[in-house]
């Protein structure tokens, strides 16, 4: 039980920096702590053999975006359009 725990928590800490690989001051505000909690998850079911925060992630999660979790697909929503407003361009 206590393996499964540390194992779920590290997914959750690794899932992070998922989605992006460029620093910005939207990483480290709520929209990227939506994004850690929600999609720790998705992160082990699609792209577990990935360097977390490398590109080969934010690949992954757009060619998986039909097949995530509604929360989590709905985080890296709310950080796209948060980039977007940050930057005035969306992040793909």
């Amino acid at each position: 039980m206590m393996n499964i725990r540390i194992f779920a928590l590290t997914a959750v800490a690794l899932a992070g920096s998922l989605v992006c690989s460029q620093p910005s001051t939207a990483q480290d505000g709520p929209e990227m702590e939506a994004m850690r909690a929600n999609c720790g998850g998705d992160y082990l079911r699609f792209c577990a053999g990935m360097k977390p925060g490398g590109p080969e992630v934010k690949a992954c999660f757009k060619r998986n975006r039909q097949n995530l979790s509604q929360g989590c697909s709905q985080a890296i929503a709310v950080y796209e359009r948060s980039r977007a407003g940050s930057s005035g361009e969306a992040d793909d």
